[in-house]
């Protein structure tokens, strides 16, 4: 059935229970990219924590997360900033007649969408920044593992860690494909790199994403 026939009233209940039949009953995680909202409908949280363990948030500096938004999108970074890291207003299939089997995902800045994560969640909510695992791996990846309340050896993580290499990645799904990339002519797997936004950002760029996204950029060492 397309979401896009549904009310609004009926996509907050069935979006509840669509990740209530997804929930975790052992060692499951979900993959989501909302931010932690509440319902217009109840006042409800849209995201369903029921006996939720935790969550690990994976965050990035926006500065750079701009450079590799424009090349998922294949859009210009100014579109990347104005469009996604500054609009409070942004949501994946945000209009209706585009969700089919999808529902609405709210989002807002980047800095809101941090922040709502770190405030309003009734369980526990692990942060990894991208940053510390492309620095630490070993060390930034084991405290996931560990919050999650999980137990493996070293040599196990290590060898996620060596299996889930960027470069890798990149080359399996350059090989295969990946139904999450938009568009065929760009890398999914673009750079990776951290800190590009010093050489290819402008001022006046730097600027706006600092100006809209400054409590969570200082929150986590971004600034």
């Amino acid at each position: 059935m397309d979401a896009s026939y549904l009310s609004d009233r009926e996509m907050v209940l069935y979006q509840r229970e669509a990740i209530k039949y997804l929930h975790p009953k052992e060692e499951q995680f979900i993959k989501i990219h909302d931010a932690y909202t509440f319902s217009s409908v109840d006042g409800l949280p849209l995201i369903y924590g029921g006996n939720a363990g935790i969550a690990i948030y994976i965050l990035r500096n926006p500065l750079d997360v701009a450079l590799s938004l424009a090349n998922h999108l294949n859009r210009g970074v100014d579109v990347a900033i104005n469009s996604f890291i500054c609009n409070s207003d942004l949501a994946f299939l945000g209009k209706k007649g585009r969700w089919f089997n999808q529902f609405k995902q709210p989002l807002g800045t980047w800095s809101e969408h941090v922040e709502s994560w770190l405030k309003y969640p009734e369980f526990p909510v692990h942060f990894v920044r991208y940053e510390d695992l492309k620095e630490k791996p070993f060390e930034t990846f084991s405290l996931a593992v560990k919050a999650a309340g999980l137990t493996y050896s070293p040599e196990v993580i290590q060898k996620a860690i060596d299996l889930t290499a960027f470069e890798r990645l990149k080359a399996k799904v350059q090989q295969f494909g990946f139904k999450e990339k938009l568009d065929p002519t760009t890398d999914f797997f673009f750079k990776g790199q951290v800190g590009r936004w010093k050489e290819e950002l402008t001022k006046d760029q730097v600027h706006k994403i600092r100006m809209f996204n400054e409590p969570m950029m200082r929150k986590f060492g971004y600034w």
